[in-house]
C-alpha cells in the first residue's frame, strides 16, 4: 500500500537544512490545504527541511501517514512535532489502515492521545482532525468506541478508497464526521478520461456531505499514480489531471484539500523532497523515481495555495508568486506509450491509460499581454499557446523521441524557458511511466 518502510540509515550522512521562507500572506477563509506525508525513517534535519518547504509553499499542515508504531516511525513523528511546535506549522495523523497494517483501531488509541495536546496538532473549527488511509473494514460501532476512548474533541474524517463511493455513507456510519475521497484520478479502467467530479468520485462525496448536516469533505489533489513493484503495477492518469483538477477544486470549494502526496516516491505522486534514508533498501522503486524530481510542480501549486487561501473560486487571479511575469511547469513521460520495455519482467501496467503528450500550466502576471508559449520536442514544434493573464493550461499530443522544452516569447524576445532534464525514449530497460517535471 501507500507507505515507506524503515531501513537502517547508519551509513547515510545527514544533510544541512536551510532557513525557512516567510509563509504566504493571505486572507483567512478558514479553509486549509495539506499534504499527505509518508512516515519513514527520516533524519531529524530532513523533517525540519520538509516543514520549512511546506510553509514556503503555503501549506497549513502535513497529514502524517503512519503504518507502524516501531521506533523508526515514532522517532520521525517526534522530530516532526518538535519542529512544527517551534516553526508554527501543523500536523495531524492519517492512520494507514490499508493492507491490515493495524488490525484494530485500539492499537493507535493511546499513541494518538499523546499528541492531541500539542500546540502543533491541527484543528478544524476547534476540533482535532484525525484521518486515515482506508479503514472501511471497521464497523461504525468500532469508530464510535475509538472516538470515545480517545476522548477530547476529535473530527474523524477517514480516507476512503477500497469500497465504491456511497452518497448515504453517513447513514450507515454516523460516527464519521466527514469523508476524504482518496481517488483524485480517474480509475485505471476509465481509459483516456479527463479528471472531473464524476471520474474521481467527488460528485458522490459532495452529495453525501450535502445530505448530512455538519459533515465535511476533504478533496484530494494529485498529479498521477504510478506504482511498479511489490506485485503492483498500475497507472492512474497524470494527463488531463492536475491542470484540470485545480480549477475544479476552486469552483467546488470542498472544506479542505489534501495533496497526494509530499513524499510517496514508490507511487510517483510526490511533490516535495525525496530523501535517501527511508528508501535506501528499496532498490526496485528507486529505478523509476531516482532521476525524476517533482518539485517543479510547486511552481503552480504555490500560486494555487495562495488562490485557495484568498477565497478564489476561479483561476482568474492565479498569477506568478515568484516576482516574475511568467511562472509555471510542464510534465511528460520519458518512455512512449508503445515504447519497447520488454526487458522489464513486470511489463507495462495493464491497462495503461497514458498518452504521448506534454501537459502543463503557464501563469501570467496581470497586465502582461501578447505572450506566446511554444513547446518543442526533438526537431519539431509540438504546439503553441497564446497566453492570457492568469491561468493557462495545455496538453499537446504526438510526443516522440527527443528533448522537450517550453519557451515563452514576447515577440522576438524570450521571456523564460524550461528544458526537460531527460529526453523521451522509444525503448527502456524498465517500463517507467513516472512523470518528468520541469518548473520555470
Amino acid at each position: 500500500m501507500r507507505f515507506l518502510t524503515g531501513w537502517s540509515v547508519a551509513a547515510l550522512a545527514a544533510l544541512a537544512s536551510s532557513a525557512p521562507s516567510a509563509p504566504l500572506a493571505r486572507r483567512d477563509c478558514s479553509k486549509s490545504i495539506f499534504a499527505h506525508y509518508m512516515i519513514g525513517e527520516i533524519f531529524d534535519e530532513h523533517t525540519k527541511k520538509d516543514i520549512e518547504d511546506a510553509m514556503d509553499l503555503g501549506l497549513d499542515a502535513f497529514a502524517l501517514n503512519i503504518n507502524s508504531l516501531d521506533g523508526w516511525a515514532t522517532r520521525t513523528v517526534d522530530f516532526l512535532f518538535d519542529h512544527a511546535d517551534a516553526l508554527g506549522f501543523k500536523l495531524f495523523f492519517s492512520f494507514d489502515f490499508g493492507d491490515n497494517n493495524f488490525g484494530d483501531t485500539n492499537e493507535v488509541t493511546e499513541y494518538l492521545k499523546k499528541y492531541l495536546g500539542r500546540t502543533s496538532y491541527y484543528q478544524h473549527n476547534g476540533k482535532q482532525l484525525v484521518s486515515t488511509f482506508g479503514g472501511e473494514q471497521f464497523p461504525d460501532s468500532k469508530i464510535a468506541q475509538f472516538k470515545g476512548d480517545v476522548g477530547g474533541n476529535i473530527l474523524f474524517v477517514p480516507g476512503m478508497f477500497r469500497n465504491a463511493p456511497d452518497a448515504n455513507i453517513f447513514n450507515t456510519n454516523p460516527s464519521y464526521d466527514g469523508v476524504f475521497g482518496w481517488n483524485a484520478w480517474p480509475a485505471s479502467g476509465a481509459g483516456l478520461a479527463e479528471t472531473n467530479a464524476q471520474t474521481t468520485d467527488d460528485s458522490v462525496w459532495m452529495q453525501a456531505v450535502s445530505n448530512s448536516q455538519g459533515k465535511v469533505r476533504i478533496a484530494g489533489l494529485s498529479p498521477l499514480l504510478f506504482k511498479h513493484y511489490a506485485g503492483q503495477n498500475w497507472y492512474r492518469r497524470g494527463e488531463q489531471n492536475l491542470e484540470l483538477r485545480m480549477p475544479e477544486l476552486l469552483k467546488d470549494q470542498p472544506d479542505m484539500i489534501e495533496i497526494q502526496t509530499w513524499n510517496d516516491a514508490p507511487e510517483s505522486h510526490y511533490i516535495g523532497n525525496i530523501w535517501d534514508e527511508p528508501n535506501v533498501g528499496n532498490v526496485e522503486a528507486q529505478g523509476w523515481y531516482k532521476d525524476f524530481d517533482h518539485k517543479g510542480y510547486q511552481q503552480v501549486l504555490k500560486p494555487f495555495a495562495k488562490a485557495w487561501h484568498n477565497c478564489e473560486t476561479t483561476t482568474d487571479n492565479m498569477v506568478p508568486t515568484n516576482g516574475q511575469s511568467v511562472q509555471g511547469a510542464f510534465w511528460h513521460h520519458v518512455l512512449t506509450v508503445d515504447g519497447d520495455c520488454s526487458a522489464d519482467p513486470k511489463g507495462k501496467p495493464n491497462p495503461l491509460p497514458a498518452e504521448d503528450s506534454v501537459s502543463g500550466v503557464v501563469l501570467v502576471a496581470k497586465g502582461k499581454t501578447g505572450l506566446v508559449a511554444v513547446v518543442n520536442n526533438g526537431d519539431k514544434e509540438l504546439g503553441k499557446l497564446d497566453l492570457k493573464e492568469g491561468y493557462n493550461s495545455f496538453k499537446f499530443d504526438n510526443l516522440s523521441a527527443g528533448k522537450v522544452q517550453l519557451e515563452v516569447w514576447d515577440g522576438s524576445n524570450m521571456v523564460v524557458g524550461g528544458y526537460s532534464s531527460q529526453d523521451v525514449q522509444t525503448s527502456s530497460s524498465i517500463c517507467n511511466y513516472n512523470m518528468q517535471v520541469t518548473g520555470f
